[in-house]
């Protein structure tokens, strides 16, 4: 095959082939892929105390990177008796039929390998714990190292709107995708600052965008964008929300376009066509078919566009509007997948506030952001209100007008975690929503990983990037990257969201890093940005002996590590049928040993371990499970 050159027919010096050369290899040579370091957090399965007031030693062992870590304990299986509960400050906290909160250690810093914790066997309040079976967690994110570039053309979080991406982690299939997408659109007033973009300082009014992570992030070609409708640098009247994509096609997606002007929407569905206009299906949903009343006043015509999500068998729209003044109007909406008609149309009276004697006046935060714990689990959170709650949806898709289990948990206010006006000194006590940007936090997005921890991005707390919560929505406490420097009020911060899903990418995922200038973030030349920091969690049983001992397995054994092929972690699980010295080691395909695992005495019961083989080659290795007079080897496999 003959191969024409642009540059035949000229005579070239070899200076310049030699000159073209290097640029080539040094193009090459910075050419990195998205690689993290992938934390891994574990403890005992089940861990055994008397409940007798003593100390409890809590086994923990960490890979990957330093942890600060956070030991939770919850109520186990008393979520029907568990009813309509308040508790907190000013009754901030409420939980119904959902275990709950009873303890939340003091932060411990550890650093890679295995250490303890101590719990003292008593609650939050002081008292001891009666003896019982509770679920215990550790939750741990990394606080040592700088945030790593994902990718340097999608925006993660979001300014003033919903959440405008979303993070794919399992495939059309239903199992974890080896590598996860980055699916959604850029706000519509938002101008693309990053040079090599294809939209460099255009309007991002409807672009759509997928971003597969795990590629060098600064590779605009591995960028893939179509366009909805008209794209104009122009403000018009039409904009677009956060798109979702359909679960079982991902060249299918979905969109609410909206007028703002006659203060009307609808939802279209649209084919992804890579480099081109998308195509709008139009049979499906659209104006003549579906014409939804926004009533949104203010603000909220031009801000804040609501954003679908799905859980597999629905789509659903988060409130249209913001800072509703007059009326109330705080839309759930689900629609079908099948014509895109309207399932349930559900007004959320508990954010409609109009009694809040807030200085700007407003009465009403809408729900912004939206995401789901379990198909049917979903937690919805404002960045202008500090109401956040956590419902089930199906028993609002069963009875809309059932409001009396419809909520598991909410935090309103009077609390200083996650609240606007957290200062005690206001007036009446806690109002919910915030004077000005300046002057009280807002929250940017919500993601949960797979243990049920809540994390909440946050803006206008200086240093704090975001917030966790525990299962029941109790606080943890406000966390900071490793690379927050910018220690005032007085940036956006645009949030993120996580991956858990065991594969080589877990961890959050937020806005580029704020600088010390200011700029970054969600602004700035860094706006189209993510970034990268480790996070995992684990949970276990705490109970008294007699229980694990019911629950205790009668044989040794040991599973095939999970996943396998694995890169460049994996999880080798075994169970020991009564308390007993345990080895886990690695070796190579030499017979060499090349790591140790386990090597300590350990309770009856089910266990695992998470090797990390970051820096090792690929290649087949072997693992050996010893417990007392028993031994097994295993195979495996790692990937590069």
């Amino acid at each position: 095959m003959k191969i024409e050159l642009p540059w035949k027919g000229r005579k070239m010096k070899k200076g310049l082939l030699f000159s073209l050369a290097l640029i080539m290899i040094a193009t090459c040579a910075f050419a990195v892929d998205f690689t993290p370091t992938v934390m891994t957090i574990t403890g005992q399965d089940n861990l055994v105390y008397n409940f007798d007031g003593s100390e409890l030693t809590v086994p923990v062992t960490v890979t990957g990177t330093p942890a600060a870590i956070w030991m939770v304990i919850n109520t186990k299986g008393q979520a029907a008796n568990i009813s309509n509960v308040r508790n907190g400050y000013l009754g901030w906290h409420f939980v119904n039929k959902i275990d709950t909160t009873i303890f939340i250690s003091d932060r411990y810093s550890r650093t890679p390998g295995a250490s303890t914790i101590v719990w003292n066997g008593k609650d939050e309040n002081g008292k001891a714990v009666a003896a019982g079976k509770y679920d215990y967690y550790l939750w741990a994110y990394d606080d040592k190292t700088a945030r790593q570039q994902v990718t340097a053309y999608v925006q993660i979080g979001f300014d003033w709107e919903s959440q405008m991406t979303t993070i794919m982690e399992k495939g059309t299939d239903g199992k974890p995708l080896a590598k996860p997408i980055l699916f959604g659109a850029n706000p519509w007033y938002r101008h693309i600052a990053h040079p090599d973009s294809p939209f460099y300082n255009r309007r991002a009014h409807g672009v759509v965008h997928k971003w597969t992570v795990g590629g060098d992030p600064t590779d605009a070609t591995l960028l893939q964008t179509t366009r909805m409708g008209i794209f104009d640098d122009a403000v018009t009247d039409f904009t677009y929300g956060g798109p979702t994509l359909n679960p079982t096609n991902y060249n299918i997606f979905y969109n609410i376009t909206r007028n703002f002007t006659q203060k009307v929407s609808t939802i279209n569905k649209w084919e992804f066509v890579a480099g081109g206009l998308a195509v709008m299906d139009q049979t499906w949903g659209n104006w003549d078919n579906v014409t939804l009343e926004d009533h949104g006043v203010g603000i909220g015509n031009w801000s804040q566009q609501p954003s679908t999500y799905t859980d597999g068998n629905y789509i659903y729209q988060v409130s249209p509007g913001l800072h509703q003044k007059a009326e109330e109007w705080n839309k759930l909406r689900v629609y079908s997948f099948d014509d895109g008609s309207v399932v349930m149309d559900k007004m959320m009276h508990e954010w409609y506030m109009p009694d809040d004697p807030s200085v700007p006046g407003y009465i009403n935060g809408s729900f912004h952001h939206m995401y789901a714990r379990t198909p049917y689990k979903w937690f919805l959170l404002s960045h202008t209100c500090c109401m956040h709650e956590f419902i089930d949806t199906t028993r609002l898709i069963a009875d809309a007008d059932d409001e009396s289990d419809m909520v598991m948990f909410y935090n309103s206010n009077g609390d200083y975690f996650m609240d606007s006006a957290y200062s005690p000194t206001v007036e009446p006590k806690w109002y919910c929503l915030a004077d000005d940007k300046t002057a009280s936090m807002r929250r940017d997005s919500i993601a949960i990983d797979r243990n049920g921890f809540n994390v909440i991005g946050v803006s206008y707390l200086g240093l704090m990037s975001f917030g966790v919560s525990t299962q029941d929505g109790t606080g943890i406490g406000n966390m900071q990257f490793a690379d927050d420097q910018v220690s005032d009020d007085k940036n956006l911060k645009g949030g993120g969201l996580l991956v858990d899903s065991s594969s080589s990418y877990d961890g959050l995922y937020y806005c580029s890093p704020l600088l010390a200038d200011g700029t970054g973030g969600w602004s700035g030349p860094t706006s189209a940005q993510t970034w990268y920091c480790a996070s995992d969690s684990f949970k276990g049983l705490l109970t008294d002996e007699v229980s694990v001992n019911e629950e205790a397995p009668s044989a040794f054994s040991v599973a095939q590590n999970n996943p396998n092929p694995f890169n460049p972690t994996t999880t080798i699980s075994f169970s020991v049928p009564k308390a007993d010295r345990v080895t886990v080691e690695v070796y190579n395909v030499a017979g060499q040993k090349v790591d140790t695992l386990v090597n300590g005495t350990m309770s009856a019961g089910n266990h695992s371990v998470v090797w990390s083989a970051s820096g090792k080659s690929a290649g087949v290795y072997f693992y050996t499970v010893k417990a007392g007079s028993f031994s097994k080897t295993m195979k495996m496999t790692l990937l590069k």
